[in-house]
């Protein structure tokens, strides 16, 4: 379910909504002051906290795995 984060332009107050459609979007109101002048912010991504941290990039030569480098192959 996306959840939407949303600035009053009568009140100023910033929040978080759960909206499942269009239509539920043209309803939500300003939980501060029930006002419907509520713009969506721009949000960005936040990954699960559960997730796998990322692979360590690879070392040394690709070809023959040596530490030291890349090799004559």
């Amino acid at each position: 379910m996306p959840m939407y984060e949303y600035a009053c332009e009568a009140c100023d107050v910033e929040f978080e909504q759960l909206v499942r459609t269009a239509r539920e979007e043209k309803s939500v109101k300003c939980p501060q002051c029930g006002g419907g002048r509520v713009r969506r912010k721009l949000s960005v991504f936040a990954p699960r906290s559960g997730a796998a941290p990322a692979a360590p990039a690879p070392r040394g030569c690709g070809r023959c795995g040596d530490p030291d480098g890349p090799c004559g192959l």
